[in-house]
Order: structure tokens, then sequence, then C-alpha cells
């Protein structure tokens, strides 16, 4: 196994023949008063050669100069030092200085004396840590070249011992700190800064690249996952993109070869996938070769990086199983609680807001589509939230439909997240359109933990979510008063639906290209005693979550026939009202018969009552739904499918349904003509219409741009402010009797 990592990891110990010309120099310093002496040393020492090195020579002319010189350069190999100079024992308390006081127990000292009675040589000996003793007289040029590499023998040895040790107990510290690192952006950091330490490099030059495996056009793909010095800005990057081609070349060399490079001024250092757990390579611009003690330094070094890299690797995995949602591939309810807890912890909870996001009638799709598409869903939404949102913004998905966002409230807003869905995305034949809900906490509102603040948001979700599809609601304390409000709205209801208090309120339709009032809607509108107006957002969903949407959507029917008898009668017969039944009225076996029976009591022809379903509801119970609108049909009343393009049908479904007229949401009308995706959306429910035979209307219709517009792509009708509110009976019979039309 030994062999085998050995292997792997260096192709060659042994240094080129530039590596010993890179070492043909070493430091020697003359400390001497005679400037004779020391001009006959340094014509001496010029034309030799020890151990093939050249020599650099220093020289200093008094204890002093000397400690400062040895102060600041602490790599001399050999000092010749005199021992009498300013004083008698100069040479000896410089010993002592660099010894004891300097700390240097590298470099060898030779001490020269030209008068031997004055330091007797076995004293100096035993009492001074010195490496050799001379008189003056007896340096003949051979013994100087002998003493000289005897002595730089004796300290390459020891500088060998020295950076073995020093490098030994850099790895042994290091190791732990390796071992310890949770993730491959720690453990890469320590790996840099540990290599640079061990090397004596600077703290530059280096690259970090795992490969990915994935193969693109330029070949397998590697990222640059840790980067120190002029390299740090290339964090996070493509190989390719690195600038510098010899580096690059040579990282990808290294990969492909699966094997470690040591070359005469740089390093690459390859640890591979069955022992880190993915292929990594290292570019360390080292300068020069390296040598013997610092290969196997590194070659020891590497069996940790391995084992830090394999370590990382596995807790990775442990993190995705419990901090990753193993269908979308983003962070979990787990994660989000962690990170929510640290931002409720520090005093920064007012810059930031935690939205949750619910997909609008999932269930329905599901049901009618398939998990398998439903899932496909679920992974374009964490898709679009991931692609669009930096590293500062959690995106997390909770369970189910319910996805959440954290961020600073700049960035983490309602409109912000469902302007990312407008666009319809292609699924198999069909192009569908993604509807959520949302519900905004600013953090400063949060109570209590983490899990207090996120069921604080799930409540306001599900009140939300009564109201209809695209709902965005931003959390208040009031919110806590909801369910208070809401029972006492239906007990208020109850009474009102049993006194049939709750009346129609009918808004015209327009053809566009003619301008002729074609239809109206009736729109139910609720009037409490004191003069408060309910708006029906507030209690239809509570008619419909109590079963009072039976009750009341038949008493609407009826008053809709009677207001349709009265425009008759003042001479409108070519009008056509639309009516909303709900979900809870087609579940009705009878309702055929009970829509058929109130049109013979107010004595009117079917043909001018349309029946409006929302899509949902359609797709909700398809068979049945389609057994009843035939039905409809059957006896003349007219059918329109309400708020087309908010839920999930597809051209398959549609086809098999018998429809008069599409209805288009007034939540596309109302950006269409500024916004792409809106016209877009808009654009295809026109042609479809086209395609199908079937009436268009436009609902939400405010300006006369609009209409322009609607009218340009061949949209027939359109109802909305622009043409005239919601009115009572009697106000329609006057508006109708001015009504001056004006074609577009």
């Amino acid at each position: 196994m030994i062999s085998q990592e050995q292997d792997v990891f260096f192709l060659d110990e042994q240094p080129s023949p530039q590596h010993l010309e890179n070492q043909k120099t070493v430091k020697i310093l003359t400390v001497d008063d005679d400037s004779n002496f020391q001009r006959s040393t340094a014509f001496a020492l010029s034309t030799l050669k020890v151990l093939d090195c050249k020599i650099e020579l220093s020289q200093a002319f008094s204890y002093a100069e000397a400690c400062q010189v040895l102060t600041k350069e602490n790599d001399f190999a050999i000092a010749l030092v005199d021992v009498v100079m300013e004083t008698e024992d100069a040479g000896l308390r410089l010993v002592r200085a660099i010894r004891e006081v300097l700390g240097n127990e590298k470099i060898r000292i030779i001490l020269l004396t030209g008068q031997p009675g004055m330091a007797p040589i076995f004293d100096v000996m035993r009492d001074y840590d010195i490496n050799d003793y001379w008189t003056k007289s007896e340096l003949s040029a051979d013994r100087l070249q002998t003493i000289l590499t005897t002595n730089l023998r004796s300290y390459q040895q020891i500088s060998s011992i020295a950076n073995a040790k020093r490098g030994l107990q850099l790895i042994a510290e290091s190791s732990g700190a390796l071992y310890t690192s949770r993730n491959i952006k720690e453990l890469s950091g320590k790996m840099l800064r540990q290599l640079s330490q061990l090397l004596n490099l600077p703290h530059g030059g280096i690259v970090c690249v795992k490969s990915t495996g994935e193969l693109t056009e330029q070949g397998i793909s590697h990222q640059i996952i840790a980067a120190s010095g002029e390299f740090e800005p290339y964090f996070g990057y493509a190989l390719q993109q690195l600038e510098q081609q010899h580096i690059r070349a040579q990282l990808e060399l290294c990969l492909s070869r699966r094997q470690s490079r040591i070359e005469n001024d740089f390093t690459c250092l390859f640890f591979p996938d069955e022992l880190a757990g993915a292929d990594y390579s290292v570019y360390l611009a080292t300068g020069r070769p390296l040598d013997i003690t610092e290969t196997e330094l590194i070659r020891v070094f590497s069996m940790n990086i391995c084992g830090g890299l394999h370590s990382v690797s596995l807790m990775s995995q442990l993190d995705k199983i419990a901090f990753e949602d193993p269908l979308v591939k983003i962070p979990n309810l787990n994660v989000l609680i962690r990170t929510l807890e640290g931002v409720l912890a520090e005093d920064i909870r007012e810059k930031f807001n935690l939205l949750i996001i619910d997909i609008d009638k999932f269930s329905d799709f599901n049901r009618v589509f398939g998990s398998p598409q439903g899932n496909e869903m679920l992974k374009h939404v964490a898709c679009c939230l991931r692609e669009h949102f930096d590293a500062c913004v959690l995106v997390a998905r909770l369970k189910d439909d319910k996805f959440a966002v954290l961020g600073p409230k700049t960035l983490v807003t309602a409109d912000i997240i469902s302007r990312l869905f407008i666009q319809p995305y292609q699924q198999g034949k069909s192009k569908i359109t993604v509807n959520i809900s949302t519900v905004t906490l600013p953090l400063e509102l949060a109570d209590g933990t983490a899990v207090d603040a996120i069921t604080q948001v799930n409540m306001a979700l599900k009140t939300a979510k009564k109201l209809g599809i695209r709902q965005h609601v931003t959390y208040q304390q009031a919110n806590d008063d909801n369910v208070a409000y809401h029972f006492e709205l239906l007990q208020s209801l109850q009474h009102s639906i049993t006194c049939n208090d709750i009346h129609i309120a009918l808004q015209p339709q327009v053809c566009i290209k003619t301008g002729e009032v074609v239809g109206v809607e009736a729109l139910a509108r609720w009037t409490l005693p004191n003069g408060q107006n309910v708006p029906p957002l507030d209690f239809i969903p509570i008619a419909e979550a109590t079963g009072l949407i039976t009750q009341l959507g038949e008493q609407l029917f009826v008053q809709s026939c009677q207001a349709l008898c009265a425009l008759n009668e003042a001479g409108y017969t070519n009008l056509c009202m639309g009516v909303n039944l709900s979900a809870m009225q087609f579940e009705q076996e009878n309702i055929v018969d009970i829509l058929k029976q109130h049109i013979a009591d107010a004595n009117m022809p079917p043909g001018q009552i349309e029946v409006e379903v929302t899509e949902s509801i359609a797709m909700q119970n398809f068979e049945t739904i389609r057994k009843q609108l035939n039905d409809l049909r059957s006896i003349d009343i007219r059918v329109a499918i309400d708020d087309f393009g908010t839920g999930f049908s597809s051209l398959a479904y549609l086809s098999k349904l018998t429809f008069d007229r599409i209805k288009i949401d007034k939540s596309f009308i109302d950006n269409v003509t500024s916004d792409d995706g809106a016209a877009a959306i808009v654009d295809s429910i026109i042609l479809l219409g086209q395609r199908f035979h079937m009436n268009v209307i436009a609902e939400g219709v405010e300006t006369k741009e609009q209409a322009k517009w609607l009218s340009d792509r061949g949209c027939h009708d359109a109802q909305g402010y622009f043409y005239a509110k919601p009115m009572p009976l009697p106000e329609l019979l006057t508006w109708l009797k001015n009504y001056q039309k004006t074609p577009l």
C-alpha cells in the first residue's frame, strides 16, 4: 500500500541538474578587525568553491557590527571569527551571543586567532560551542578549503535535520486541523497555509483544483476550490478560466496522469479519488526545486491531506443526508432552522425577511398529471429560486410544495419572487405556469425561536390560501386576531345567507372592436347592517370552508336570473349573464336539474346564461365535470372557463371539455403592455381560444392601451374599470341607457 501511494504522489525524487545549479551559493561571514586579513581572506575565497557551491561573502569588523549582520540575516552557513578584536574576548562573546542570544545552532563557527596564548584551544573548545579553532598562520588555501568543506557538509546535515524536525512538528500540529475541517473550502484554506509554512514559501502562488468529472467541449471540467496570493480572485472559477496557461497546463497534466510532479521552479501535488474522495491537484510556485528532506516531508504531509480530504468527503455526504433535500438538491428545513436561529440570535433581525412560498393547486396538479410531473414542477421552482439568488440568500425546501427564502429585505420580497414565475415553462408537450402564494415575515416581528417563527408564517399562509390563488401577504402581529375576526364573520355570514342579504353587482362585458355591450357578470356583494362592505375575498373562502357556498351560490344564481329578466324587459335582450359556480355546487349530482328549474321559474331562455367554471375546478374531478358541462350545454346554457392560465390544464384535457369562452385572468392583463412574460401568456391564451373556436374575454381591463393591445391580437371581449365598474341592477339600467359605444 505504501509503495502504491508513493508511486501516485511522486514521479521523481532526484533533483535535476538545474537543481544543483540553483544550490551553488553558500553564505559565509568573516569577522575580524584586521582589514589586511579581511582582504586576503576575501581574495582567497573569491576563487574557491566548496562542495561545488559558490561562496557569497559578507564581512564584519567588530563584535557590534557582526551582531547587526547576524540579526538581519540568519542563513549564514559558516562564520570565521577572530578571537581578539576591539577587546581580548570580543570573538568569544560573539560566539555566546550567536548561540545563546540569537539561538542560532545551525551556523558553523570557526574560531581564528593570531595569538594562540590569548585563548588556549582546549579551554575554548570545552567552554564554547564552536566547531573549529585555527591559528591564522595555519590557514593555507588547501587547508581553508578543507575546513570549509567539512563545516559546510556539517551545516547541510544539521539544516536538513532541523528542517525535518520543524516540518514533522508542523505536520503533527496540523493533522488535527485537517481532520476536523467540515468542508472543502475550510480544509483547502488550511492546506495552502500549511504548505506555505512547510516549504518556507510566501503565502501566494498556490492553486488547488478539484476534478468535477464533467465532460465539456474543452475536456474534463476542473474547478479552482482554493487559491492564494495573485490567484485568489480565481476562487470558484473553472480551471479553463485561469489566465496563466503554463499553470493551467501543469494542473491538467497532473490530473490526467494522476501523478505528482516536482520540477525546478514549481511542484504539482496529486491526491487521488480513492484516497481523497475526488481527484485533487495543488500547484505550488516554489521558485526552486525541493530538496530531498522537503520531498519526504511533502510525502508525509500529502498522506495527511488525503485523510483530511476523505474526512471532508464523508462529512459532505452526511451533510447532504441531514441538510439537503434529496429531490430538488437545495437546503432543507434543518438548514433553515439553523440559519434562522443564527439571524435571530444577532442584532440584525430587522434587516431580514423570511418568505414562505406555496405552489397554488399543487395537489390538483399531482392528481391530474401524476407525481413524476409534480416532482418536475418542484425541481423547476427550486431551480428558479436557486439561480436567481446569490450566496447571501438562503433558499430551502420545507416540505411538499412549500419553499422558504431567507435574506436581506432588499432582496427577498414577494414582488421579486413572483416575477420569477410569470413565464411558463415547458413540461413535455405542455407549457405550465406556476402560480404561487407567499407570506413575508419581517424578522423583527418574529416571536420566540426559529421554529416559532416558521410556525407563525405557516399559520398566516393557511389563512392567505383560503383567499384564493396568487395571494401575497406580509405578516403582521394583527394576523393573530384573524381567527377571532373570521369566527365573527362566519356568524354574520350565516345570518345574512338565511336572510338572503347578499346581493349581486353586475359588471358589463364589451366587444372590444365594436364597443357593443355583449353581456354582464354577476358578482357577489355583501354589506353589513353598519354599512361596512365585506370583500368577497374575505367571505367567499369562509363560505367554501363551511359548506355555506352551496346555499349562497344558489341564491346568487336566482338573483342573476331575475336580473336578466329585468334586462330583457328593458329591451336589452341580447345580453348574456355570467354566473360563477363553486366546486361544491358541481359536487351536487342534481346541479343541472337545479339550474334548469331556476331558469324555468324565471321564464327566460337558457341560452342567455353563461356558467363560469374555474380552471382548477375543471381539472379537479375531470370526468364528473365533463359530464355536467355537456349536460349544461345540452340545454343551451353556455360554459366559460374562468381565471384561465392560473391552474394546471393541458391541451389534452381542454380538447375533451366543451367550452364556449375562455376568460383571461386579471393578473396577466395588469402587466400585458409592460411585461414580456405576461404578454406571452396572454398571446398564447388568445391563440388557444382561436384554435378551439372559443370566444376570448379579458378580465380587469383598466386602460385604453390594454384594450388596444388585446384587440390587435384578436381578443374578442373585455370587462373592467376601463368600461364600467360592477353596479346594482338599477344603476346598470341607467348606465346602459346613457352608454355610447366607442369602437377601437
